[in-house]
């Protein structure tokens, strides 16, 4: 631990430094942005945010006020990172609380219920927020699989459009194809428009600028325009396009809540799991079905199907 650090950015890094020193980049920045919150929530609040000094009150009014709202697994997550960072401190404060978090009776309970999802859609975009959140919501593309698409992934015949998608694993990942949504052509215009813009923007202050191909690109106009592709795992696409939503529509969602809304969607929409898992580039139907969540409401669905067959042929009960 070390000992020769007192404003809260200097104690972030020595525990980053010290407790992340042989971690993947994006482990230690995911555990660097919860920390972030956290401190900009206590000082908006009046707290003083130094691990040394945080107590019951401060760690309390995160857990009441700042995280009540969020799912329980958020909750979790980011109460584990506090207290990894305040037991670094030798400050035992959440230790001595003993806190519990109430069971989630959903099964990977993350995504947008009906009104949400409506809500989302018809929140006005900008077309960087259109095509990201299309890519995710409607077609289940991963984060990184957003990042990664290329424009000669786009294969944008009349008869049968689709794109090639660079998944999981080592290299370019494994390739998966997923046809357009109903909407996409439409979308996916409205994006390339714009896309053009920011091209001839930067190649304007900057002739000798290199497009990367990327299908979604980054852009600054101030001063010197320039462009490029998001980086993967980095959250600056999150950033970008999620963060003024959530703000905007006054509900917390997440890059995979999106995924996973789509894969519920196909799913209430009684297409096969075989067909979902294929969409989602999971290896096996039972990975699917725990990603997607068949869950309490999903059974009293079936149990009402099942009612509803049950009074149709067979006779009723004297």
């Amino acid at each position: 631990m070390a000992g020769n650090v007192r404003t809260p950015e200097s104690c972030m890094r020595a525990f980053l430094d010290a407790e992340f020193l042989n971690c993947k980049p994006y482990t230690r920045q995911k555990c660097e942005w919860s920390l972030n919150r956290t401190r900009r929530a206590l000082e908006a609040a009046g707290y003083d945010p130094s691990p040394r000094k945080m107590g019951v009150e401060e760690v309390s009014y995160l857990l009441n006020e700042v995280w009540k709202d969020y799912e329980v697994s958020y909750r979790k997550e980011e109460f584990s990172y506090l207290q990894r960072y305040l037991l670094f401190f030798n400050n035992d404060t959440t230790k001595r609380m003993k806190v519990v978090f109430p069971p989630d009776m959903r099964v990977n309970a993350d995504w947008l219920d009906d009104e949400q999802y409506d809500a989302l859609m018809a929140v006005p975009k900008s077309p960087l927020q259109d095509i990201v959140i299309h890519l995710e919501l409607c077609m289940g593309l991963r984060n990184v699989e957003v990042c990664r698409v290329m424009l000669s992934d786009i294969h944008n015949n009349r008869s049968s459009p689709y794109i090639n998608v660079r998944g999981k694993g080592r290299g370019n990942g494994k390739y998966r194809s997923v046809r357009f949504h109903y909407l996409t052509q439409e979308v996916l215009d409205r994006w390339m428009r714009e896309r053009e813009t920011i091209v001839n923007t930067v190649r304007a202050h900057n002739p000798r600028w290199e497009d990367p191909g990327t299908l979604i690109l980054w852009c600054h106009y101030k001063n010197k325009p320039t462009a490029g592709a998001y980086g993967e795992h980095t959250g600056a696409l999150d950033d970008k396009v999620l963060d003024p939503l959530r703000k905007e529509l006054g509900f917390h969602f997440a890059n995979h809540t999106l995924r996973r809304t789509f894969g519920r969607r196909l799913f209430h929409a009684e297409v096969s799991v075989e067909i979902i898992s294929k969409f989602l580039g999971h290896e096996s139907t039972s990975e699917t079905l725990k990603y997607i969540g068949v869950n309490l409401d999903d059974m009293d669905e079936g149990m009402a199907r099942l009612a509803q067959y049950d009074r149709k042929y067979r006779p009723k009960r004297a």
